[in-house]
């Protein structure tokens, strides 16, 4: 009798109500009214053969059980009945079948199994550390927070090699006074893994030989969803300079690992076991992979390095990934979505937990400057943090709101300083022309030495104009004053930066002299050189389409949730968008600028800068948006049009 014939045979032994359960436990399809068939019962049988004996069906299966049903298994192969307590789960997944139709006396294994299980030894299936085996705890959080600090170190900028990656002094800057990464070599080396992901991520912008937290597209996205995509890079990405294994290697180990959630396991015979299912290559993983899972938190091992198990972070993050469901974890990530107290000093230090909503630790690494990490976050607050801050677009009133109510003397005389000076002199026209809040200090500029290579000539009691080179912005501030910072975002589209200062200046004049219908050109410059590097740099196009991601290039139609995701956005933090609108009975398309108020099912509630009304929108019609770095209005009564 064929092997077939034999495995059919004893799955005719098994009643309607066990293979159907059979069935669910393997997740084989059932065909669809089955009973109500003459040959519908051996229909069945042989579809769930096919499935059954499947080898990778079999070997996933294999992997999934705990140790005693793997040893109760071979067992039987060997003659030995299984124990009462392990023959409903083995029944169940069809592993074994009954000798006879009426009696579950006795029991056997289809000779597929039975082939499978030769591959092992008892020592193969001896996978779990034994009674009392104590792992070191890697510390909670400790992947999600790594990422967290590299972010914070970029804010204010590292400088990279041609390929890409910080040089060893910038390693250095990112590791130093740094709890979550060792002062050794392998600590820098996993500084600069985690830098390239969230660099491949599309988090740090690179422009000048220098990297960036691009802080607008960090806060576009939920907290959690940068240590989840940063994971899933890990896992997919192709890490040779690191000499990681395979990413099919890792995922291959991380799904398997996955299955035994709450065990402590033995790292060699583990790996044996996953040796016998696929050719894999385990000592990259043992040698590589294994301890720098540990290294980030999200493995815990023992201290002499033989046992493992994945920590509450690694748990969740692959759950995560590998089963693709969001719901399950969310209690795990509710540290990491909220705001903890801030402790500021009379000195300017600032303390506060590292544990916490990584978007405002990002608000404070932009007004400040990050001194040490530990299971605090220091920061340190000084004139010149708060300067760079206000060139970002960050206004004082903003910097109060992220510093909070309990602000010492010191700090609150330094912010009401320089919310009195900032501003006090104005570059405009395309930085030609100085205008001054009072005419003395147009006539303490004019007098002052320091100047003398601009050519100033004071055409007005409160305006300056410029003759002379230079960087009318530098002398300004070399010299004390304050200029009013640009409100766009200081980001490039093109290598010279020429047509990137000239689009600003320009569209800078036309929005403030009210001349909208003027922007039309310059929009279309902008296209057309987006459009060139398309055709002459693909990589550098697609670089621009990763690295900012609230920025709609092409010209087809924005998908819908992207659309919804800005504006949801937009519409929690006030700012204002530009979105690309075809108006009812229209024939083209139009540049609308909003201060979005809210989405109501498929429209969009704004106040429209065109009509200067609240306005209502489907969303179905806004073929793209644009987020902008300025605050929106807000008004009451919104108005269908």
């Amino acid at each position: 009798m064929s092997e077939a014939s034999i495995h059919f045979q004893l799955l005719s032994y098994c009643t309607e109500e066990e293979l159907e359960l059979i069935c669910k436990r393997r997740r084989i399809t059932i065909p669809i009214r089955w009973k109500d068939r003459p040959d519908g019962l051996r229909s069945l049988i042989k579809s769930m053969i096919y499935r059954l004996e499947d080898h990778r069906h079999l070997s996933d299966v294999l992997a999934s059980l705990q140790e005693p049903e793997l040893i109760a298994l071979k067992h039987l192969a060997e003659g030995k009945q299984p124990s009462i307590t392990a023959i409903p789960s083995l029944f169940s997944l069809g592993l074994i079948l009954p000798i006879e139709t009426h009696t579950r006396d006795l029991w056997t294994l289809s000779e597929r199994v039975r082939a499978a299980l030769d591959d092992f030894d008892d020592l193969a299936l001896s996978l779990q550390a034994p009674a009392g085996t104590l792992l070191r705890q890697s510390g909670s959080f400790r992947f999600s927070l790594a990422l967290v600090v590299i972010l914070l170190r970029c804010v204010h900028g590292v400088r990279v090699l041609k390929a890409g990656l910080p040089a060893k002094k910038e390693l250095d800057h990112i590791t130093r006074n740094n709890t979550f990464f060792s002062p050794s070599a392998l600590g820098e080396e996993d500084a600069s893994l985690l830098f390239t992901l969230l660099h491949r991520l599309g988090l740090l912008w690179q422009r000048e030989g220098r990297v960036e937290t691009l802080i607008p597209a960090v806060l576009s996205h939920p907290p959690r969803w940068i240590a989840e995509r940063t994971f899933a890079y890990l896992i997919e990405h192709d890490l040779d300079a690191w000499q990681m294994p395979t990413c099919e290697d890792r995922l291959f180990f991380l799904r398997h690992l996955l299955d035994r959630p709450k065990q402590i396991l033995k790292i060699d015979p583990f790996l044996d076991f996953l040796g016998t299912l696929r050719q894999f290559d385990a000592q990259s993983i043992k040698l590589r992979f294994l301890p720098f899972l540990h290294r980030i938190g999200l493995l815990d091992m023992d201290s002499s390095d033989n046992y493992f198990a994945l920590s509450e972070h690694g748990l969740a993050l692959t759950e995560e990934y590998i089963h693709r469901n969001p719901a399950s974890t969310r209690a795990h990530w509710a540290m990491f979505e909220s705001s903890q107290d801030l402790v500021i000093q009379p000195n300017f230090e600032i303390l506060t937990p590292l544990l916490q909503n990584p978007h405002r630790l990002l608000r404070l690494a932009e007004i400040s400057s990050l001194e040490s990490v530990d299971t605090l976050a220091n920061f340190k607050l000084s004139h010149d943090s708060i300067i760079k801050a206000v060139d970002l677009g960050v206004t004082i009133s903003e910097i109060r709101d992220t510093l909070g109510l309990k602000i010492p003397t010191t700090v609150n005389d330094l912010l009401n300083d320089l919310d009195r000076r900032i501003g006090e002199v104005e570059i405009k026209q395309n930085i030609r022309l100085i205008e001054t809040k009072t005419p003395e200090l147009a006539n303490e500029i004019m007098v002052r030495p320091e100047f003398i290579p601009l050519g100033l000539k004071q055409i007005g009691a409160n305006l300056i104009e410029v003759h002379g080179e230079g960087n009318i912005n530098s002398f300004l501030k070399e010299a004390g004053y304050l200029p009013k910072p640009s409100r766009f975002l200081p980001l490039s589209i093109d290598a010279q930066e020429d047509l990137y200062l000239w689009s600003l200046a320009g569209l800078a004049f036309i929005d403030e002299k009210g001349l909208n219908h003027h922007l039309d050109p310059i929009r279309q410059m902008i296209r057309q050189s987006l459009q060139q590097i398309r055709e002459e740099n693909p990589a550098l196009f697609q670089q621009i389409q990763r690295r900012i991601p609230m920025l709609h290039l092409s010209g087809d139609q924005q998908p819908v949730e992207e659309t919804r995701g800005i504006l949801d956005y937009a519409t929690m933090h006030n700012l204002a968008v530009e979105i690309t609108y075809l108006p009812p009975a229209a024939h083209r398309t139009q540049f609308r600028k909003l201060s979005p108020k809210s989405i109501e099912e498929d429209t969009l509630v704004a106040f429209c800068h065109l009509h200067q009304e609240d306005m209502v929108f489907r969303l179905k019609r806004i073929h793209g948006v644009r987020l902008l770095n300025e605050k929106g209005w807000n008004r009451d009564t919104p108005q269908v049009g």
